[in-house]
């Protein structure tokens, strides 16, 4: 019993500092020694709760997937039409305030070292849901429902980007104009 008292002692804290250094400096920019300074915690209540820095990126992108997919079927729901549905996802993106580098997931399935690492197999299945989450906002009537899933996934992360890098004047504008093109489309 002692032992379960201690490993969650600070693991909230660790999880919530770790977050917030990994979103503003990328995970392969911040260190261990970062991590528990910002939290104000020892070393050692970080490795009484994780065995390695992966394991707390690993859990910190977890919660990070977790969110971002609550979020945006929260969004979605009381929506009506496949337009307004699938335009909420991408006004949920802009709403993210702490996501406003582009994507997180793709950012850090990209610092990671390994490409087989568990945080590739985080990202790789937040991705499927967010696909499903897309589905389910496409009328099950359309022939071509999963080819759209798929492209609106694909515009949702460029859109993401392009919410960062600020190279398109209206990032937002310019997708819902697409995405009613991309609707109206017959199947």
């Amino acid at each position: 019993m002692k032992e379960k008292t201690r490993r969650g002692a600070g693991r909230e804290i660790l999880v919530n500092s770790a977050r917030h250094l990994f979103m503003k400096n990328g995970t392969a920019n911040v260190g261990i020694n970062d991590v528990t300074a910002d939290a104000g915690l020892a070393k050692m209540t970080l490795y009484n709760n994780f065995s390695s820095k992966d394991a707390l990126i690993a859990e910190v992108y977890q919660l990070i997937a977790q969110d971002i997919l609550a979020s945006c079927r929260q969004k979605i729901s009381g929506r009506v039409s496949e337009q307004e549905k699938i335009i909420s996802l991408f006004e949920d993106a802009v709403d993210q305030k702490d996501y406003q580098r582009g994507c997180p997931m793709i950012h850090a399935v990209f610092q990671s070292a390994d490409p087989d690492s568990e945080i590739f197999y985080i990202v790789q299945k937040y991705k499927r849901e967010l696909r499903t989450v897309i589905l389910d906002c496409l009328s099950a009537e359309r022939v071509n429902r999963q080819q759209l899933a798929d492209q609106f996934l694909l515009l949702l992360d460029g859109f993401a980007l392009q919410q960062y890098l600020h190279a398109v004047d209206s990032p937002l504008e310019s997708a819902k104009g697409l995405i009613q093109n991309i609707l109206d489309v017959k199947n």
